[in-house]
């Protein structure tokens, strides 16, 4: 592979790389059942080989950053006393220096009754949805592998990895004009946000610990709560963990404004049916959500307001403003670090929904019980840790395998205690699986909010 110059958006993130936010997403895969190691791990790298930017190194090329050609970092296996169902939560963070280290870092565990597998990623290579590419992949060559069947994965087209910047206009979604794209920034800026106050804690062990990261597998009774919420009001996953997400910010956050807006930072996946031979890269946009702190502590005042919202964003292909600001603004000189600084984009806190990890295997690998199997392997559960960005005090992800959901809160230790995550984890939970129907909810959002990103 030629060197591939950053696009705008891969600049980004590199630059919102800190050492208190390295930018780095960690997804955990939990397996059970018998596992040979050997071939496990020669699956995978076969199935990392396929993405070439996930074994690249970056090199300053002509003043610029540009992918250069590498090899994968190598696969670790330890064993571990243990189930594999014990929660992730721990205080710390995965560092990775794009120019001596591949993007993809990956660990096997084997435990007591099975296997939990560890991948962390750089953001400025690929995003959620690209490491799911990667695990079915790799499911897919590993059942392969143990049964004999021949592989059938479709070749992908790293040429094709040229054109990740572009992000044509659907041909059923006309394009925003000037004045809407105006009102959607105007909409998004206005009045101030709601921040998090800082904790004033200080000294080098707080600049070393840059997160706490707290992990919830949501039990049958819980799934199955959420989704008769999802069901009563007829929402996605996506809006409704986004509207609870603000109103435990609301409840929990120490004392402010009370009219200073509740935002959040949400990604919109925004790969198409023609990015399916396209190997993984960052193919998303951004959605900002909005709404006074008042308005957020009860869920059910904004929930219908919020799908509304969203809805409109995703049928317009709104998303794909953000990364056009951001091309923008990288044709100036230092553009990009200038959009950073301005602080605008800055929001209350970030919320991912990275979707089912087992989306499109039920062609590749055979199903039990509900659940994809690989070799004598089946997956268990999957989870995804999102980073956070500088000033941003908490990170929110949901993952799902099949009808198991998982959640995840990322916090700063600037702003948060590794208790005070466990609580905000907790009440989150707790809001999602007790939002009051749609006939009991107050009226508050048939005032309107013009639909903006």
């Amino acid at each position: 592979m030629d060197p591939l110059p950053l696009t705008p958006l891969e600049q980004f993130l590199l630059q919102c790389t800190t050492p208190r936010s390295p930018m780095v997403i960690q997804v955990v895969l939990r397996l059970t059942g018998e596992c040979q190691l050997d071939l496990y791990r020669e699956t995978l790298q076969h199935a990392i080989s396929r993405h070439p930017l996930l074994s690249c190194r970056l090199q300053m090329i002509d003043r610029q950053w540009c992918w250069v050609s590498g090899t994968p970092e190598p696969v670790t296996i330890s064993r571990r006393s243990g189930s594999v169902f014990e929660p992730e939560c721990a205080t710390g963070f995965k560092s990775i220096d794009l120019t001596c280290s591949a993007p993809l870092h990956t660990s096997i565990v084997v435990q007591d009754d099975g296997v939990k597998v560890f991948m962390d990623a750089h953001h400025a290579a690929t995003d959620g949805n690209g490491l799911r590419q990667v695990v079915t992949d790799w499911f897919h060559l590993y059942h392969c592998a143990v049964t004999g069947l021949a592989p059938k994965l479709p070749s992908l087209e790293s040429d094709r990895l040229n054109r990740r910047h572009l992000f044509p206009q659907p041909s059923t979604v006309p394009p925003i004009g000037l004045k809407q794209a105006l009102i959607n920034a105007w909409a998004t800026i206005r009045g101030r946000t709601s921040r998090w106050a800082a904790s004033g804690r200080t000294g080098k062990h707080q600049e070393e610990m840059s997160s706490h990261c707290v992990e919830v597998i949501l039990s049958e009774e819980q799934g199955d709560q959420l989704r008769a919420v999802q069901d009563a009001w007829k929402v996605k996953l996506n809006d409704l963990v986004m509207v609870c997400s603000m109103s435990t910010y609301a409840r929990l956050a120490p004392p402010g404004k009370m009219h200073h807006h509740v935002t959040v930072f949400n990604p919109i996946d925004l790969r198409l049916p023609s990015d399916r031979w396209l190997p993984a890269t960052n193919r998303f946009g951004v959605a900002f959500m909005r709404r006074p702190r008042q308005e957020c502590v009860n869920p059910a005042t904004i929930l219908s307001g919020i799908h509304a919202e969203m809805t409109w964003v995703r049928a317009n292909y709104i998303g794909v403003e953000f990364v056009k600001g951001i091309a923008a603004a990288s044709k100036i000189p230092n553009g990009i670090n200038m959009f950073r600084r301005l602080g605008l984009f800055i929001p209350s806190l970030q919320w991912t929904c990275l979707g089912d990890i087992s989306r499109g295997g039920k062609r590749l690998v055979p199903w039990r019980d509900g659940m994809p199997i690989s070799g004598d392997l089946q997956l268990a559960t999957a989870t995804g840790f999102a980073p956070c960005a500088d000033d941003v005090p908490v990170s929110i992800a949901t993952c799902e395998a099949n009808r198991k959901i998982t959640l995840s809160v990322r916090s700063s230790s600037r702003f948060l205690t590794m208790e005070q995550t466990q609580a905000f984890a907790n009440d989150l939970v707790h809001c999602l699986c007790t939002v009051e129907p749609p006939g009991d909810a107050p009226k508050l959002q048939a005032q309107g909010h013009q639909p903006h990103s």
